[in-house]
């Protein structure tokens, strides 16, 4: 944050006015806050939506938004779409990873008809980010952890204990 805010001119710097260690990250914060404010209101969610609304003209960047956009709210929205957690061999036989059903699906045609769970397996420590696959519900370990013990499992890289969650 110093360093950021030395690109200013020397006139406009907080330490010029204030000397004490870390106005640079107390600015920051009141101004997050501030942008914070300004979104919640009437003129910040114009402002959303028509940015929103800019996005959705543009064929790719649309498509990856709203994608990325219903996945966040999926996580840390009021409507959850993980269902539960699973275990998955992924992508070689004894390798597992932890996968969230979001939903099921028949796939095949006729007799060869199979009943198959919609997996999403996110990345760490970026769990917005992963890989979406289906799989026989036969061939997934169902996990006896919440959603939210899985997610700080994978955000932590594997180092959170579950017992003190």
């Amino acid at each position: 944050m110093d360093k950021t805010f030395s690109l200013l001119p020397t006139v406009l710097q907080p330490k010029t006015y204030v000397s004490f260690a870390g106005v640079e990250i107390l600015i920051a914060c009141v101004f997050i806050l501030l942008i914070g404010f300004l979104v919640n209101n009437i003129i910040g969610n114009r402002l959303v939506s028509a940015g929103e609304h800019l996005l959705s003209k543009i064929p790719i960047v649309r498509t990856v938004y709203h994608g990325v956009k219903h996945l966040t709210k999926g996580i840390v929205g009021d409507k959850k779409i993980f269902r539960e957690v699973v275990l998955l061999e992924f992508p070689i036989k004894g390798l597992k990873f932890i996968g969230f059903v979001t939903g099921e699906d028949t796939l095949g045609t006729g007799q060869d008809k199979r009943r198959v769970l919609k997996i999403f397996v996110p990345t760490t420590p970026n769990p917005t980010s992963g890989f979406f696959c289906y799989a026989p519900e036969d061939e997934v370990e169902k996990m006896d952890i919440t959603v939210d013990e899985a997610f700080k499992l994978i955000i932590s890289a594997g180092y959170a204990n579950l017992d003190t969650a």
